[in-house]
């Protein structure tokens, strides 16, 4: 993936990349990436996602690699941007570049100090400098897995067969999250999809192929009631090659509620659901042998 950094004439930045912001929160982790190496508040960054006519080469939203292929991309465009920064004012102020330092919102140089701001309109309107753009690309030679547990507290109704998952605790190992908190909301949202995959959404059709099951009426999918209690633990750990020691998350948060589910199940009832859904019918014909 490929990542642009554009420094504006008030010392804020514009980040372009490829990659499509549709809830996970790229967006947001990756205006943190660059603010964190660029060294400025995140509302100094102006980021413009998915746009094919102004974007950079991205593969795209999938394959979990938002953050650690796309975030890796942003790094070495931040890095190339501090230092084009010191070139540029090596040359505005002829000095050597060794005693130039970057500070964030301002450059020293000597015994002298100037805003970012007061540079990025000198080098784009008064030096005649080129406006200063960078970009960085990143492609690993291997995908570090992330790495879940899953465990599911559920109530089995003996007499009819229905399930309630009263609690699930997922524990992820997904490097250092760069935001917890938009971690947590994807393992609650894989969680959620996983319970209405264990338990709840079945495809039917009739015998000339048509789906039956095709409206959300027929196809149930998990509401908040279906939902009780959802907790998310982090193992963290740090990953070499990922932008700040994180790792993928996207996609293996999906893996652990229906096996989990359904082993809690048969915990509890001695039946082995071995096709999903695990409905109500299924439980109790396997309660009554039948």
């Amino acid at each position: 993936a490929a990542a642009t950094i554009k420094l504006g004439d008030r010392g804020d930045f514009t980040l372009m990349v490829g990659v499509t912001e549709m809830g996970q929160g790229c967006d947001t982790v990756l205006t943190q990436i660059a603010a964190e190496v660029l060294e400025i508040p995140m509302n100094k960054i102006a980021i413009h996602t998915a746009d094919t006519d102004i974007s950079p080469y991205d593969p795209g939203a999938y394959a979990s690699s938002g953050t650690y292929v796309t975030g890796n991309a942003v790094i070495i465009a931040a890095n190339k941007m501090r230092e084009e920064i010191l070139k540029g004012a090596s040359k505005m102020f002829n000095v050597d570049i060794n005693s130039v330092e970057y500070l964030g919102d301002s450059i020293r140089f000597e015994d002298k100090t100037i805003s970012l701001e007061d540079f990025a309109q000198r080098s784009i309107s008064f030096e005649g400098m080129n406006q200063i753009t960078t970009t960085g690309t990143w492609g690993g030679e291997t995908s570090p897995p992330p790495f879940i547990a899953g465990f599911a507290e559920v109530e089995v109704d003996t007499l009819t067969g229905e399930v309630e998952v009263v609690d699930y605790l997922s524990v992820v190992d997904c490097g250092t999250p760069i935001n917890p908190n938009l971690v947590k909301v994807q393992v609650e949202g894989g969680t959620a999809q996983g319970i209405g995959l264990a338990l709840l959404e079945d495809i039917k059709y009739d015998k000339k192929g048509r789906v039956i099951s095709d409206s959300l009426m027929q196809y149930k999918i998990p509401s908040r009631i279906e939902c009780k209690n959802i907790r998310v633990e982090f193992s963290n750990s740090y990953e070499q090659t990922g932008p700040f020691g994180a790792k993928s998350v996207g996609e293996v948060v999906i893996n652990t509620p229906a096996p989990a589910i359904v082993d809690a199940i048969y915990r509890a009832t001695k039946v082995r659901v071995r096709t999903l859904p695990a409905t109500s019918e299924k439980i109790l014909m396997g309660i009554l042998n039948i």
